[in-house]
């Protein structure tokens, strides 16, 4: 059996917003990383502060996820350097918004490749090296509005209910072996000025729900690492998802509409 020190976390979309945020806590937590995230974002430096402030092993790997081999190519990485994973954080994504019949089509498929086609490849590609620890975990990044059908948002939370279902599923399948599975539901999250524009926009219940990226990850981590299979971080967005469940759905689409109408996406 190897020694906790010799397993890794793997870690995308970790060069800014809640995925830095946990590489932090992870590496806190004396856990061996490994960051994947866009080239040209600060990534090897953030890897190898992180290393030296908490004396940990540290790997990084730039790499676009918009390519289809990208998931091939972490694999191909991970192998060749013969390192052990022992938890998988799936947090690469990206939302945009708009009408259907209006979407660019670049952004409709960059939803798709970085919410659903990466998510499923890699744990699909990682998930025998994560079985043959005595102990692992997958963490996939969802999203409350996955909940909820909601107008000019349709496409980016119809992939998170995606993450969700297939998280559910997965979780089953992997009942009685080594691996638990866990899926994070938050709301609001301003990782960058992009989203802090986006939260303003959306109005006051995306503010409501708003938690800073350190906070989401301190908050899902422990549980994460406890076994819980869906966390849904902050009481406000833990207090709305409740009120959805008790309102008829009809009414929650026509609030969800009525709160996006008329945002000029």
């Amino acid at each position: 059996m190897k020694n906790k020190n010799e397993y890794f976390t793997l870690i995308t979309g970790a060069s800014s917003g809640i995925g830095k945020a946990m590489s932090e806590e992870f590496a806190r937590r004396q856990r061996n990383l490994i960051l994947v995230a866009l080239p040209d974002t600060g990534l090897g430096n953030q890897c190898d502060s992180l290393g030296v402030k908490y004396n940990i092993s540290s790997y990084f790997l730039e790499i676009d996820f918009r390519n289809p081999d990208a998931p091939q190519i972490v694999y191909r990485f991970i192998h060749e350097k013969n390192l052990n994973i022992n938890v998988l954080i799936n947090n690469i994504g990206v939302g945009h918004a708009g009408m259907i019949g209006n979407f660019p089509v670049d952004e409709i498929n960059e939803m798709i490749m970085l919410n659903i086609y990466t998510t499923t490849h890699l744990t699909n590609l990682l998930l025998n090296n994560l079985k043959s620890c005595p102990e692992s975990y997958i963490l996939n990044m969802g999203s409350l509005g996955a909940y909820v059908p909601t107008p000019y948002k349709s496409i980016y939370m119809a992939s998170k209910a995606f993450i969700y279902y297939f998280t559910a599923g997965l979780s089953s399948e992997l009942e009685h072996s080594s691996v638990k599975v866990c899926v994070a539901m938050p709301g609001s999250v301003p990782s960058n000025k992009k989203m802090v524009e986006r939260i303003k926009k959306d109005g006051a219940l995306s503010g409501l729900m708003s938690l800073s990226p350190a906070e989401v990850a301190n908050y899902i981590i422990p549980r994460l690492l406890s076994g819980e299979k869906v966390i849904i971080p902050g009481r406000i967005t833990y207090a709305i998802y409740l009120l959805g469940l008790i309102l008829p759905y009809g009414a929650v689409l026509y609030f969800m509409k009525k709160i996006f109408l008329g945002k000029k996406y």
